[in-house]
C-alpha cells in the first residue's frame, strides 16, 4: 500500500481498499480474464494475438498492433529462453492480455452498469510483469495506470486513477485495486455509464501482463459511533483551552495523575495560526504520542456476515508540541479489534507516521476490514475501535471526526428510495400527502396526514436536515398502524444475507415521544404468504437521541437465507413501521439494501 502511488482527480482524499474477497458481488466485465480470442497451439505457435474481444485497444504501434493483445500462459515447468521459470501459478483461466510499456498504449471499456447514486466502487486488476521485456524498474520508472471513468459526450473523464511503479518479473500476479467514494447525486458521472481503463504510463520496451478484472459495488451504512466528534464535554473558551476528559470514550492515559495525555479542546479563532480549517464541529481531541495513549470504545453494532468495514479518523498534528517527525519517528495506529472473552484483539491496524502531516489540516487515515466470513471469530461480536499513540513522549495528535461505514457487495434496487417522488413544488405547500412507489399504511384514512414527502428546508434554517438524500424526504406519523412497504421485484436467494437501511431523523416541532413510553420505528424483512405480509426479521430503533438536524443511519439484517426457507424465492418485502403513540413524526430518508452472495462451497455448506 504505502508503494503505490495515487493520482486522484477528486479533491478529497482517499484510501485504498485492502484486497478483499467478495464473490458473486462483481459488475459483469466482458472478457474479464482475455480469454478470447482464444489461442490454439496448434495454429498459433507464437502463443500470442494482437487481438482482445470485446476491450478497446488503444495501441501506439498501428501497423502490426503489437503492444495489445492476449497470450497463452506457459506450462508449469516451462523455461523461456533466458532459462526462467515463466508460467503464472495464480492466472485466472488459459490467458492473459500483454501491453506495451509505453505511454499511449491502453485498455478501455464502457460497461453496461453506470455510476449508481450512494454507492462505492473497487477496481481491481491483477498485474504482473514479461520475463523477457520487463517495463523499467530503473529511473525513469515505467508505471501502469489504473481510471475509473465516465463519458462527457464521448470523451472520457477521469474520476479516480491510480499509478503502479514497475516491479520484478513474478510467477504470481499481484491484486492492485482503485477505490471510488460514494457516488453523491451532484456527482457529474452519477448515472453515467461506467468506463474502465488501464494504461502504460512509461517508455517503449517493456511489457505488462494483465489479467482477472474486478468491478464490485457497494453499498454504505454509516455505524453510530458516541461522540464522534469530540464535542463533549464542552470546554470553555474563556477558560483553560483543554479538558481532560472524553465522553463517551475509553481513555488511557499514561499520566495516571493529571491525566493530561488525552482530552478534548475548542478549535481556535479562523484567523489564529493554528485554527484547523476542516475540523468537524468546534472541539477535537488531542492525544499525547508517547506509546500506551489510547482513545477506545466498544460499540452497540457487532461484525455482520458478508460486511465490509471502514474506519476513519481526522488526523493532525499539535503546532505548538507536534509528535516527532524525525528519527525515531512518532507513529499514530487506528485500529477495529473484537473481544475473545474479556480481551481486546486486534482484526486489523493501519499506521502512519507523523512525518509531513500537517497542524492546520485534518487528513483521513483509515483501516479496512475486508468481508466477513462464517469462520471468521469475530462474526456477530460486537465492534471495537481504536486511535492509538505509538511513539515517545512530547509530542500531541489532534483527532476528529470518527466514522465507521459497513459496506455490502451488492446494492439491489428500492423504488424511490430517497423519496423524491412525487417532486413537491417548493412554491405551494411543502409537503404531499402521496409517496411514489411505496405502500402507504396511513391511519388517517381521511386526509392521509400520517405518510407523505416533505421539502427539506434551505441550509441555514433551524430545521435544515443536513445529510439528506436528494431534496425531499419522507414524514410518518408515531402513531402505531403508520407505516411504509414495498414489495421488490427481486428475491430472496438460497445462500445471500441481506441488509436493509434507513436514514432516521425526527421532526423539529413534532417529535415522536422521547420519554417513557419512549415511541419506537420498526423495519423489517417480510414475505407474503398468499396476500398476508410475514415478518422475517425485525429491528426496533427508539426515539431517544435522535436528532432533527441530522439522519442516522439504522439496520436490520437477515441471516443467510436457506434453502429450505419458506421465503427462499419469494420477492423481497421491506417495510419502514410506526411503534407508538399519536402526535409526532419520524423523517426518514435514503433506503438502501444490500445483499451479500458467499462463493460457492459456501453455499453448498449452506445447503448441507
Amino acid at each position: 500500500m504505502i508503494n503505490n502511488i495515487f493520482r486522484l482527480s477528486l479533491p478529497i482524499l482517499v484510501c485504498l481498499w485492502a484486497v478483499m474477497p467478495a464473490p458473486g458481488a462483481s459488475i459483469l466485465i466482458e472478457n474479464a480474464s482475455f480469454e478470447f480470442p482464444a489461442i490454439d497451439p496448434l495454429l498459433n505457435p507464437f502463443g500470442a494475438d494482437p487481438n482482445v474481444d470485446n476491450w478497446t485497444e488503444i495501441d501506439i504501434d498501428t501497423l502490426g498492433s503489437q503492444n495489445t493483445g492476449v497470450f497463452a500462459n506457459t506450462e508449469p515447468n516451462n523455461v523461456n529462453f533466458f532459462g526462467d521459470h515463466d508460467h503464472i501459478f495464480n492466472a485466472d483461466g488459459n490467458q492473459m492480455a500483454f501491453l506495451g510499456s509505453e505511454a499511449g498504449n491502453a485498455f478501455e471499456q464502457d460497461l453496461s452498469a453506470t455510476y449508481n447514486v450512494g454507492c462505492d466502487y473497487q477496481l481491481t486488476f491483477a498485474v504482473g510483469t514479461s520475463f523477457m521485456f520487463p517495463p523499467s524498474t530503473e529511473e525513469a520508472i515505467d508505471y501502469l495506470e489504473l481510471a475509473l471513468y465516465y463519458r462527457d459526450g464521448n470523451e472520457p473523464m477521469d474520476i479516480v486513477s491510480l499509478l503502479i511503479p514497475a516491479m520484478d518479473p513474478n510467477q504470481w500476479l499481484k491484486d492492485f485495486s482503485l477505490y471510488l467514494p460514494t457516488v453523491d447525486p451532484s456527482d457529474p458521472w452519477a448515472g453515467k455509464t461506467i468506463g474502465i481503463a488501464i494504461r502504460a504510463a512509461g517508455s517503449a520496451g517493456g511489457f505488462w501482463d494483465l489479467d482477472n478484472v474486478r468491478l464490485e459495488e457497494y453499498i454504505s451504512a454509516s455505524l453510530f459511533i458516541e461522540n464522534a466528534s469530540f464535542e463533549s464535554p464542552v470546554a470553555d473558551p474563556n477558560a483553560f483551552q483543554a479538558m481532560p476528559t472524553v465522553d463517551g470514550w475509553t481513555e488511557i492515559d499514561l499520566d495516571t495523575l493529571s491525566s493530561a495525555n488525552t482530552g478534548v479542546f475548542p478549535n481556535t479563532d479562523p484567523n489564529s495560526p493554528d485554527h484547523i480549517a476542516n475540523a468537524d464541529g468546534s472541539q477535537l481531541a488531542f492525544l499525547g504520542s508517547q506509546q500506551g495513549n489510547e482513545f477506545k470504545q466498544d460499540l452497540k453494532a457487532h461484525y455482520r456476515l458478508g460486511g465490509v468495514y471502514r474506519l476513519r479518523a481526522g488526523v493532525a498534528v499539535s503546532q505548538r508540541l507536534p509528535p516527532s517527525s524525525v528519527e525515531p519517528v512518532d507513529n499514530l495506529e487506528l485500529a477495529l479489534y473484537y473481544y475473545d472473552n474479556n480481551e481486546p484483539i486486534d482484526i486489523v491496524t493501519e499506521t502512519i507516521p507523523a512525518t509531513g502531516k500537517s497542524s492546520t489540516f485534518l487528513e483521513d487515515l483509515c483501516v479496512y476490514l475486508p468481508t466477513v466470513l462464517p469462520e471468521d471469530p469475530w462474526i456477530d461480536r460486537p465492534i471495537g475501535i481504536g486511535i492509538r499513540a505509538a511513539g515517545q513522549a512530547g509530542g500531541f495528535w489532534d483527532l476528529d471526526n470518527v466514522r465507521l461505514e459497513e459496506f455490502y457487495p451488492v446494492s439491489l434496487p428500492v423504488a424511490n428510495a430517497s423519496f423524491e417522488l412525487p417532486v413537491v413544488d417548493p412554491e405551494g405547500y411543502p409537503a404531499s400527502p402521496i409517496i411514489d412507489m411505496w405502500t402507504e399504511l396511513d391511519l388517517d384514512v381521511f386526509a392521509g396526514a400520517n405518510t407523505g414527502v416533505f421539502i427539506n428546508t434551505p441550509a441555514g434554517s433551524e430545521d435544515h436536515m443536513n445529510n439528506t438524500h436528494g431534496s425531499q424526504l419522507v414524514f410518518l406519523g408515531s402513531q402505531e398502524g403508520n407505516g411504509l412497504e414495498q414489495d421488490l421485484s427481486v428475491s430472496y436467494q438460497a445462500g445471500s444475507t441481506y441488509r436493509l437501511t434507513v436514514g432516521v431523523g425526527t421532526s423539529m416541532r413534532f417529535p415522536p415521544s422521547m420519554t417513557e413510553p419512549v415511541d419506537t420505528l420498526q423495519l423489517a424483512f417480510y414475505y407474503r404468504d398468499g396476500n398476508e405480509p410475514v415478518d422475517i426479521v425485525q429491528e426496533i430503533v427508539p426515539a431517544t437521541g435522535l436528532s432533527s438536524r441530522n439522519l442516522r443511519d439504522f439496520s436490520v439484517y437477515l441471516p443467510p437465507v436457506k434453502a429450505n426457507d419458506s421465503w427462499v424465492d419469494k420477492p423481497i418485502g421491506i417495510a419502514i413501521r410506526s411503534v407508538g403513540a399519536a402526535g409526532g413524526y419520524w423523517d426518514l430518508d435514503n433506503v438502501r439494501l444490500g445483499r451479500w452472495f458467499p462463493s460457492e462451497d459456501l453455499l453448498v455448506a449452506n445447503k448441507e
